[in-house]
């Protein structure tokens, strides 16, 4: 049980994950506007900001540093900002629930912690790099909740076929201002962004099971086996077919 949380001024950024419990409100020190941040949300605290963090209640979160200063990897020292970001980002969730998973139980395998690590740190980089250009943070707090609600609602219906405006409406808003409160959000707009989680999900699919590529184009919200092969190409630079024999021979 939270009510304040003061972090002070650090030397590298610190990383915060709200997993659960309550909404939290958080201001930089020098600042009068507080922003908004869900379970589900992933929150930036730049290197040498003081910002105080609210709980109205259990909040249940991660808070990810470094252990030294040095540890930081050079793109994430350079990377400058004035005041915390809160943004969505599913993967780097998961990434931190798998982390805590993983170290809550006798693990005779710290490399995969490691890999796990890694590729946090390269979704937060690649996170921070589509965010470069959003508008001031403020204008997006009440943006946060309607965007995390669209993309739960997109995840738990890749299988079927879904419009912007179906989501919209979903969620309770007109066509327009859904699209670009979630761009401002995430840094694409509503189509790109399921287009690249049907992709994703196609490509855990080709991994982990062996359906055929036609049942997993269905799987995934795809008209069709072509029309998924051509955008899986597009985005990943392989054929489907070819992407699942690159893995098959990994794994053997």
């Amino acid at each position: 049980m939270l009510e304040v949380l003061r972090v002070p001024p650090l030397a590298a950024p610190v990383l915060f994950v709200h997993t659960g419990g309550k909404p939290f409100s958080y201001r930089v020190a020098a600042g009068n506007a507080f922003q908004r941040s869900m379970p589900g949300l992933v929150t930036i605290v730049p290197a040498g900001v003081r910002a105080s963090i609210m709980v109205g209640g259990i909040g249940a979160g991660t808070l990810v540093c470094f252990e030294h200063d040095h540890a930081v990897p050079g793109w994430l020292a350079a990377w400058r900002a004035r005041e915390p970001r809160t943004f969505v980002d599913n993967l780097i969730v998961t990434l931190i629930q798998k982390m805590a998973t993983a170290g809550d139980v006798d693990n005779d395998e710290p490399d995969y912690l490691a890999v796990l690590g890694n590729a946090l740190l390269a979704q937060l980089r690649h996170s921070l790099k589509l965010r470069n250009g959003d508008p001031d943070p403020h204008s997006s707090r009440s943006g946060l909740l309607l965007t995390h609600l669209a993309v739960q609602f997109m995840h738990e219906r890749l299988d079927q076929s879904l419009s912007v405006a179906d989501v919209a409406r979903r969620v309770g808003v007109g066509v327009t201002h859904f699209s670009q409160t979630f761009k401002s959000a995430t840094g694409m707009t509503p189509h790109r962004y399921l287009r690249r989680a049907r992709l994703e999900r196609g490509s855990e699919l080709l991994r982990m099971t062996s359906l055929s590529i036609g049942e997993i184009a269905t799987a995934v919200g795809f008209a069709g086996q072509s029309h998924f092969c051509t955008a899986f190409a597009r985005q990943v630079g392989v054929s489907p077919s070819r992407y699942r024999r690159r893995f098959r021979r990994d794994d053997s």
